[in-house]
């Protein structure tokens, strides 16, 4: 099996290698330059176990070199631009890479018509917006409303990916990934970002306040590791032009975890909320429904408390890793 993983130098990239490893598949993996992340969460022995090719899903040359190269039997589509925050400074990049993006590199599959090809599109539950908290857990029939660049740019990227799915030979699963986190998530990211900051205390090297921005937002947090396992088990046996939530059903205070984290990392730090560090628009409240891809045979293993304590661990070791 020939499987090729686009945005393989980022955060769940990395996890996805390291879940597939072992399993006999030829890995590619891309990157912009096609070179392995410098100082990335995989050991060197992980890293030579991919091929490494250079992508860009803005170039349709760079797509088709990639894919010729590969000639991919699966396809695990997790290269975009990531952060909400950032779609707010520069949203048309965004699009770009995460709309225009996706349809480039999924109408270049379709013309390689290989048979029983397939893709997994990770998409976002941003797509759904603001949703009533009497109407969660969300289920993937509700209506979508993007309300940031981000989530704007995904909703596209799955219209794309439902169309080639009903118009073409090419059989396209999205996976609807609610908040996930772990080691290896790059600082920018909230729960990652916290927990580089304690670590620095712990170290000595700042003091002991803690950064924050807004901390009553709820979210439905699955471990890293746990949705890679999910975007393995979409690939096998999700139904072709079906969305699936990637998700916990269960929402968490973000304020609470960061508690959590505080009292880990032992530091004692006092939380101090900056200003600066709030979004433009936030979503109050997002808890999915998994019972769709519960039916597959696939749930959450790894509990958030463990998920918060190797993310301090992580980030002791080695420091945040970039994506």
């Amino acid at each position: 099996m020939r499987t090729l993983i686009t945005g393989a130098g980022g955060f769940a990239g990395q996890h996805l290698i390291r879940s597939l490893l072992g399993y006999g598949d030829e890995l590619f993996g891309s990157t912009l330059q096609g070179v392995p992340p410098d100082g990335g969460l995989l050991a060197a022995d992980e890293a030579a176990g991919v091929f490494w090719l250079p992508l860009d899903v803005a170039s349709d040359r760079s797509i088709t070199a990639a894919l010729g190269r590969a000639r991919p039997d699966r396809v695990f589509h997790l290269a975009a631009q990531s952060s909400v925050g950032a779609s707010f400074a520069d949203p048309l990049a965004t699009w770009d890479a995460n709309a225009t993006g996706t349809a480039r590199l999924l109408y270049a599959i379709a013309s390689l018509q290989r048979p029983k090809l397939r893709v997994l599109v990770v998409s976002s539950a941003e797509v759904y917006g603001t949703v009533p908290e009497a109407e969660q857990p969300i289920p993937e029939q509700r209506p979508i409303r993007p309300i940031n660049p981000y989530a704007a740019s995904k909703a596209a990227a799955e219209m794309v990916a439902l169309q080639v799915a009903a118009a073409t030979g090419v059989e396209v699963v999205v996976a609807r990934s609610f908040t996930h986190t772990g080691p290896g998530q790059d600082a920018r990211f909230a729960l990652a970002g916290f927990a580089e900051q304690l670590v620095r205390m712990r170290e000595g090297l700042t003091t002991p306040v803690l950064s924050v921005g807004n901390l009553s937002v709820r979210r439905d947090y699955l471990d890293v590791r746990d949705a890679v396992r999910a975007y393995r088990r979409l690939m096998d046996v999700g139904e072709n032009g079906t969305v699936y939530n990637v998700c916990a059903g269960e929402a968490h205070n973000l304020g609470a975890l960061v508690q959590t984290l505080v009292r880990l990392s032992g530091t004692g730090a006092r939380i101090e909320v900056d200003p600066d560090r709030f979004r433009p628009a936030d979503i109050p409240l997002l808890c999915g429904n998994p019972e769709r891809i519960r039916a597959l045979g696939w749930s959450p293993a790894i509990p958030l408390q463990q998920t918060l304590s190797d993310l301090l661990a992580c980030n002791e070791k080695a420091g945040a890793w970039s994506t």
